[in-house]
This record gives C-alpha cells, structure tokens and sequence, in this order.
C-alpha cells in the first residue's frame, strides 16, 4: 500500500521536535535564556528581514510581519496548516517554511498572504524532488489573505474616479487609479447591456502623461483580468496594468478599445478618460 508523506509537515514537525530538544537540553540555562529571549523578540526590520535568510538562527525568537506568495499546495493535519511561501515571489526567493495552529485556514497555492509570527530556526533538507531546501522555520499568530498591489506594490495615490462611458449598451466604468512604484493600475467595471457579445482588447489599451504615451503594462497574473469577450448581460471588473506613470506629474488619460462581436454595424469610438491629478 503506497503512503503518501506530507514533505511540508515533515520538515516543520521535524523542526519543532528539533526545537524541543534544543529546549529540554538547554534548561540548566533557563535564566540566562529567558533573559536572551527578552532581549530578541522585536520585530524584525526589513534589513533584518533581508539578512534572516542567510542566518535564521542568529534571529531566533524574533518576530516577523510579512507578506508572501504560496507557491505549493498547503497541507492539513488535525494539528494546523502548513505552508511554503516566498517572500519575493517576483524572483521566486526568500523561502519561508510556515505553521500555524488552525487546520481550517482557507488558503491555497497562487495566494498572497499577510503573516504575523516568529523565527522558529533554520531547516536544511530535501523537498520532494531530492532538491536541496534551507529555509527559515516561521511559528504563526496570524494568518490572512491579502492582494498583491498591497502586499509588494502599495499605492502612492489613489484617485477615485467612478466615471462611466455608454456606447450602444456596452458600459466601460473606470473606479479608481492607484499610482504604484512598479506600475499604474486601473480598475475597470464593464457592462454588457448590449443584445450581443462585446470585445475588449486589453492589448490595445493606452495611458498618456503631457508629451509621454504608456502602453499596457505586464501583470502575470498578479490582478484579476478582464475577459476579451464579453457575453450580453453580463457584468465584469478587473484591471489593466500600465507602466509607472508619475503620481505627481499633469493629469492623465486613459484609452480602452472596444467594440461588438455581434453587430459590426455599430461604431465604436475609443473610451477617453482624463483623470485630473490634483
């Protein structure tokens, strides 16, 4: 009979247990630790944060406050939930072997979280693949879902726009921008009121800022997308992704395409919204 063993959970039990040794053996210290303890519970910084990686156990006993993106599917026992994330997920680096108390949290892989926890120690192994693994152990207090504009690409600026265009039925609303350091995003609703079947061409959609014209940006997967074809009576957001415009600088235009799959009788002009950055 094959059984099948959770990589996951067997590196954060065998950690733990690693940990409780240590702890048992270490008792005629206990003044002395709890002492070090005390002194080594702060959060880290991010530099801290950064240089953890290369030495979890100088950091043990520290807490941490962090993002990441599940790059595994998480495992369950009756004990809690255990995960895989990286904290870069941009560069697919800063592993983190993650555990928390609650064999109910409803997460998954592809997911951002926010966690709250601390350093456990340092776990040198192999993953399922006989790959090599080092990684620090991280004991959670919390556990939350998150988005990626949050977690790794904050807004600058927000301008809340809710301007709507009607063209034959077919509605682009734009809601809001958010101004980050790695790209613009736009947030779109779009209504199909129309009889037929709507296109939108993402690929097509533009930005410009005084004399300077943005194409779409690349998102790989990081916000929800919007459908090319869009069936009638239906209802849809997502958001379309553009290079870095400046936050501070003259006001701006945004251009959707967008056209109907069923009637090429009807015309369409470009959806012009110029969004004052004041």
């Amino acid at each position: 009979m094959l059984k099948k063993i959770s990589i996951i959970v067997t590196i954060l039990l065998m950690a733990i247990i690693l940990v409780a040794c240590g702890n048992e053996s270490g008792q005629v210290n206990s003044n002395s630790d709890s002492q070090d303890t005390k002194q080594n519970d702060t959060l880290l910084s991010k530099d801290e944060f950064k240089q953890m990686f290369s030495d979890p156990d100088k950091f043990k006993g520290r807490k941490v406050d962090y993002y990441a993106k599940i790059f595994t599917e998480p495992e369950k026992d009756a004990n809690g939930t255990y995960i895989q994330a990286f904290a870069d997920p941009d560069n697919s680096t800063q592993n983190t072997l993650i555990q928390i108390s609650d064999p109910n949290l409803d997460v998954k892989n592809d997911d951002i979280i926010h966690i709250v926890g601390t350093i456990e120690k340092k776990y040198d192994g192999e993953n399922a693949f006989g790959g090599s693994i080092s990684a620090p152990v991280i004991v959670a207090s919390k556990i939350e879902k998150s988005d990626y504009a949050t977690a790794f690409d904050p807004a600058i600026k927000t301008i809340d726009v809710n301007k709507e265009i009607d063209q034959h039925g077919y509605v682009i609303k734009l809601n809001k921008v958010e101004f980050g350091t790695e790209n613009t995003r736009a947030y779109l609703t779009i209504t199909n009121n129309t009889n037929g079947n709507v296109m939108f061409s993402t690929y097509d959609s533009k930005a410009t800022q005084g004399n300077k014209q943005f194409d779409k940006g690349d998102s790989y997967g990081k916000y929800p997308e919007l459908n090319t074809e869009i069936l009638s009576g239906i209802k849809e957001e997502g958001v379309v992704v553009f290079k870095p415009l400046d936050a501070n600088g003259e006001s701006v235009k945004f251009i959707f395409e967008g056209h109907s799959s069923s009637d090429y009788s009807l015309e369409f002009e470009p959806y012009t919204f110029e969004v004052n950055m004041q």
